[in-house]
């Protein structure tokens, strides 16, 4: 029997956190060979070649576009960079995997993701949450006929100050684009596109501050999202998330990424029927957490390989980064004198 078809890789950013999130995958993915790696500061693509495996270095793009001729690139770094670089793939019809979100506003966004289809390729966004264990078993879930039509959505994400990032003019913008950006595709893959926002804002200093916003969805369903950098002392790492999907009679709750409790509408028994509300719950021990597989890290370095060859379709793209970003504008926009606002 042959050997399956490897996609041909390449990655451009050697940075933090795709050293410390992306690249680890690599290796897991049989479907990868990672022919090159480029980074202007050759020491880090040395580096991060020597530890994951690729098989040449270079220190400029095109070369390496050029030689490699890949079946599709990582362009990993802040958003500004992304936006700057990605470009220089597309247009050679070649797909790209960016971070979340693919640039600093929802225009820019929706510039790549017009350039891609333009060049006959496409883009895919490092939307994780939508691979994680959890998120995964409460998709199956709500796709169950016993489940029904879903018609709110909660969701709170909270942790601490929030600093200002990218060249945006403030932290209570930058918070909506460069970390809420998640949440807000969140929301979107369960409950579908969102048609109006109204929000509040409250501030306690320029970093700690509080959104709080009801939406409602073109599905016709509701929902509302607390989203904050009040509750926490430490910024990045005591961080709180709760995702809640009501049907009729029926709601499921992820926590943490880690956690579901799901009431069907059914009880288990009829043995004692005033006994009330049992659950269904998802709640693993140590042995079953596995930090780029629980939260979605290797699913989305795996399916962007298979989807370079083909075996797969959809995913988080680059209409979906400007999606998201259109969400965090309206938030904004509605919580500082907008009223509600209308999402095209």
């Amino acid at each position: 029997m042959s050997e399956q078809r490897q996609a041909r890789l390449a990655f451009i950013g050697c940075g933090g956190f795709a050293t410390s999130s992306i690249f680890p995958n690599i290796h897991r993915v049989p479907r990868i060979d990672l022919v090159a790696v480029c980074d202007i500061v050759r020491a880090k693509a040395e580096r991060n070649a020597r530890n994951f495996g690729a098989r040449r270095v270079y220190t400029d793009l095109e070369e390496m576009l050029d030689k490699e001729e890949p079946d599709g690139v990582f362009v990993i770094g802040p958003a500004p960079q992304q936006y700057a670089l990605a470009p220089r793939v597309l247009r050679r019809g070649i797909p790209v995997y960016v971070e979340k979100p693919s640039a600093n506003t929802s225009a820019d966004a929706r510039e790549l993701a017009a350039l891609a289809e333009a060049h006959g390729t496409w883009g895919q966004v490092g939307f994780m949450k939508r691979f994680a264990d959890v998120y995964r078993m409460a998709k199956e879930i709500l796709a169950r006929e016993e489940f029904g039509p879903l018609h709110l959505v909660t969701c709170k994400f909270a942790q601490g100050p929030y600093p200002q990032i990218w060249g945006i003019d403030s932290a209570k913008r930058a918070m909506l684009i460069g970390q809420l950006c998640h949440i807000f595709d969140l929301i979107r893959f369960f409950g579908g596109d969102v048609r109006t926002v109204q929000a509040l804002y409250h501030e306690v200093t320029p970093t700690q501050f509080a959104y709080l916003a009801n939406l409602e969805f073109a599905s016709g369903a509701i929902g509302q999202l607390d989203v904050n950098s009040l509750e926490s002392k430490a910024a990045f790492r005591d961080i709180y998330e709760e995702l809640q999907l009501v049907g009729l009679e029926t709601n499921l709750v992820c926590e943490s990424m880690v956690h579901l409790r799901w009431q069907r509408k059914e009880d288990f028994t009829t043995a004692v029927p005033r006994a009330g509300r049992y659950l269904s719950t998802f709640s693993p021990t140590w042995t079953g957490l596995n930090s780029p597989i629980t939260y979605g890290y290797l699913g989305e370095v795996e399916h962007f390989a298979r989807r370079c060859l083909g075996e797969v379709e959809g995913g988080p793209d680059l209409w979906d980064s400007y999606r998201s970003l259109q969400i965090g504008e309206a938030i904004y926009d509605s919580a500082h004198g907008g009223g509600v606002v209308t999402i095209e």
